[in-house]
């Protein structure tokens, strides 16, 4: 379970590099890009890496459940590794609404008003930081409903929070 943790705080700190130095990363994936023609830039990473990383957290939550001894060395090693996890799966959520806008909207940053208000229409997302012209070609959409996605983002280090504080609990009581 260290390994998973490990690369999954790997890639969160990654997307969160990304998401504030959009052009340092052109999207290109070694070996894949040759055969699936999807460029992962900045906005795909600050869209879909919290979801990833809830999904995750409750894969390493299921998988912590089921161990029946634990070895002391390793509390510190996951108190450590929960709390930087949700750390930076907060800051990559935050990127959402402080980097990320409706396309044409860049001017009123950050966007906390998508938590009580919700476009209707098709919205592209881009990146609005300088020079993310070209990134912002190949960008996803906004859901049809804000909204939901807007407070998905921000549930989503609460939900890992509450899932870990559950797991150190159980993880105590082996130790």
């Amino acid at each position: 379970m260290r390994k998973v943790v490990g690369v999954v705080i790997a890639l969160l700190a990654f997307a969160l590099f990304v998401a504030r130095a959009p052009t340092a990363y052109t999207g290109e994936i070694p070996f894949i890009s040759d055969y699936v023609p999807l460029k992962l830039n900045a906005v795909y990473l600050v869209v879909f890496v919290p979801v990833l990383a809830t999904l995750a957290a409750l894969y390493i939550w299921a998988g912590l459940r089921v161990l029946r001894r634990f070895h002391p060395g390793d509390r510190t090693f996951f108190a450590a590794a929960f709390f930087v996890y949700v750390v930076l799966l907060g800051l990559v959520a935050l990127q959402y609404f402080i980097v990320l806008a409706p396309q044409g909207h860049c001017d009123r940053l950050p966007n906390y008003s998508f938590l009580w208000t919700s476009a209707f229409g098709d919205m592209r997302i881009v990146h609005c930081m300088s020079g993310t012209e070209e990134i912002n070609k190949f960008t996803p959409f906004y859901l049809r409903q804000q909204i939901l996605q807007s407070w998905f983002m921000l549930l989503c280090p609460v939900i890992v929070a509450g899932l870990f504080l559950h797991a150190w609990q159980r993880l105590q009581r082996l130790s």
